[in-house]
């Protein structure tokens, strides 16, 4: 028992690294698959960053000249909402536009001037909640404007559902905003919850699994143990039993065989089927042979040495024996 335990212990660890393996391996794709659509979406801007049409309109500065030119790059860019090309020292929020540049992309764009920041979903749940992405145009080897991406977030969602799942629930958060789930949220019983992190932006993919075995995999468990345990319980049993039916049936053919020595009426065979009683029933004929030779000596007044009557008996394993040859060397 304790070492059926032992296994069932054993094999539930086993499924337990199983199936947080397969839950970190599917969390991880997830973070890659977005990680590699935010890598494309940010490739893309930069090369519109470096475009001649771009730098020309952010040499000369003007407002009229910067929405036309961010016009047209917005027909390059799948799901975007609105691109906005900004010059250095912006400090007003956009609210005639849709969605609305709030005080979370007028702070982006503010810091990606020093450095090119990580996406992000901004503005409020509704027409104004998007993906902002923010890169820096660089003119003389100097950070001269900014161009802000406002694409929308059902491209995440794309991405995050297009991903296959078993047996996890997925979620992809931005600080405490979920941005989006996958899979089924789990509702009671004990789960485990870890998280991944996914490269260049500041989101993380957030993953639960049940950690111990299910029902299914305990009854399976404990299937594999009972079964064999059943099995050599009933092999024992019929062992045991045909066992005991062949040791009575050679008990009673070796007090078969003692009783007729004892009234010195042996006939016939005694067979047995276990080889220790035949050496048995051999090694009594034996030592009968040698008392009747003794018995002859003594009645004819003849030493023993005559009939060179040792005690050494042979110890045969003949299953049946035939004492038909024994009998005729008893007549005078």
């Amino acid at each position: 028992m304790a070492q059926a335990q032992a296994f069932y212990w054993l094999t539930d660890v086993e499924i337990a690294k199983a199936k947080h393996d397969a839950a970190s391996a599917q969390a991880k794709s997830a973070a890659m698959a977005l990680s590699a659509q935010v890598n494309l979406l940010n490739t893309i801007l930069d090369k519109m960053a470096a475009d001649p049409e771009v730098l020309a309109a952010i040499t000369l500065a003007k407002p009229e000249l910067l929405a036309l030119v961010a016009e047209k790059l917005e027909k390059h860019v799948p799901n975007v909402l609105k691109i906005r090309i900004l010059l250095p020292g912006v400090n007003e929020i956009d609210e005639k536009s849709t969605p609305r540049m709030g005080f979370a992309d007028l702070d982006l764009v503010r810091e990606t001037l020093a450095k090119n920041q990580s996406p992000g979903i901004q503005g409020d749940k509704g027409l104004d909640r998007h993906l902002a992405i923010a890169r820096r145009i660089m003119l003389n080897n100097q950070p001269s404007g900014v161009i802000l991406a406002s694409l929308d977030e059902a491209l995440v969602l794309k991405t995050l559902k297009a991903i296959s799942v078993t047996d996890v629930y997925l979620e992809l958060r931005q600080a405490n905003l979920v941005v989006g789930a996958l899979g089924n949220k789990p509702i009671s019983g004990t789960f485990t919850e870890e998280k991944v992190k996914v490269s260049d932006t500041d989101w993380e993919v957030y993953y639960q699994y049940r950690g111990g075995g299910s029902i299914v995999d305990m009854v399976m468990i404990l299937s594999v143990i009972a079964v064999p345990m059943l099995f050599m319980l009933l092999t024992f049993f019929v062992g045991y039993r045909k066992t005991s039916e062949i040791l009575t049936l050679d008990l009673q053919s070796l007090v078969r065989a003692v009783k007729d020595m004892m009234t010195n009426s042996m006939s016939g065979n005694y067979p047995v089927q276990m080889a220790e009683m035949s050496s048995i029933i051999s090694t009594l004929i034996q030592f009968k042979r040698v008392l009747e030779n003794q018995n002859k000596a003594q009645a004819f007044g003849i030493g023993n040495d005559v009939f060179d009557t040792d005690m050494n008996i042979i110890v045969t394993d003949d299953e049946d024996f035939n004492l038909d040859g024994f009998f005729n060397d008893k007549k005078l």
